[in-house]
């Protein structure tokens, strides 16, 4: 699970230097606001196992620029 443990100012700089799809930015808002994969699912309109493979993404995607 992604743990968004990042302050407000370290977020928006890695959200200015990567490029998020509109799905993974709401991702992200929602673990800061520590919502489960299921309830992200039912949010998105989805699996759960699409949210798991964006939460990979993303993290991947963070990786890259840390």
């Amino acid at each position: 699970m992604l743990k968004i443990d990042f302050t407000n100012n370290e977020l928006n700089d890695i959200k200015s230097k990567i490029h998020f799809t509109e799905r993974q930015l709401r991702i992200i808002q929602y673990r800061q606001d520590e919502w489960s994969l299921i309830k992200m699912a039912e949010k998105e309109c989805c699996d759960v196992s699409t949210i798991s493979r964006e939460i990979d993404k993303i993290k991947k995607k963070i990786m890259r620029v840390i």
